[in-house]
């Protein structure tokens, strides 16, 4: 049974659109209020993104055709053995100029539900009009630097590796790293320098879902 069936008949998923982009900067405001200045996708990011690869850029509209949520992705080429990145590196500074048409992972660069509007399943049909991509386009799969906000306010206490064990073992809730997980996410590793972020004390978790049905070509 779905766990949410007002999201499917409440909201729908979309392409975004030009036309979104102050929309979507409010809700990015809204979802990240920790996140600096300078690292925060505004307005004239999500024009660019939607220009580059409009293809995955994606909205879910309330009944009133607003937009309460969102996601933006790339394609990109991933060396798990020389993972550590910057969250500005992997996004070309939030304009998307490092989507790389020619490669093999789709690069979550952001995610998010406005406050007013979490717990109805939004994030899960985000995540699965993702994932329809990611088979569409024959991609090895999901790659992200998912941000546990969780995390600085209990920084003085453990390190973030047992923060994240401790989430990975459901011994603590993050409500994004958990809620990642429980999507069909694995945990690849800590990346130390991700972005400047007081809730997360600037750490993310490299996340990884593998597509079940790729295809060597």
């Amino acid at each position: 049974m779905d766990p949410h069936p007002a999201a499917t008949t409440q909201f729908r998923i979309v392409n975004s659109t030009a036309k979104m982009a102050d929309a979507l900067a409010a809700i990015q405001q809204a979802c990240f209020p920790e996140l600096s200045d300078g690292e925060r996708i505004r307005a004239q990011h999500y024009r660019s993104h939607i220009r580059i690869f409009p293809e995955g850029q994606f909205a879910v509209l309330n009944s009133a055709e607003v937009p309460v949520a969102s996601s933006t992705d790339l394609i990109c080429r991933m060396d798990f053995d020389h993972y550590q990145h910057r969250y500005m590196e992997a996004c070309g500074n939030n304009w998307l100029t490092t989507h790389n048409a020619a490669g093999d992972w789709l690069y979550g660069v952001d995610i998010g539900v406005h406050p007013e509007y979490r717990g109805q399943g939004l994030s899960r049909l985000l995540y699965d009009t993702r994932r329809d991509l990611i088979r569409r386009l024959n991609l090895k799969g999901h790659v992200a630097g998912g941000i546990p906000v969780g995390y600085g306010a209990v920084k003085s206490l453990m390190t973030i590796d047992d923060y994240v064990s401790k989430v990975q073992a459901a011994e603590i809730f993050d409500r994004t790293i958990s809620v990642q997980l429980r999507r069909g996410f694995s945990i690849a590793g800590i990346l130390y320098n991700y972005l400047e972020d007081t809730s997360c004390d600037g750490k993310a978790v490299l996340l990884v879902w593998h597509n079940p049905d790729y295809q060597e070509s």
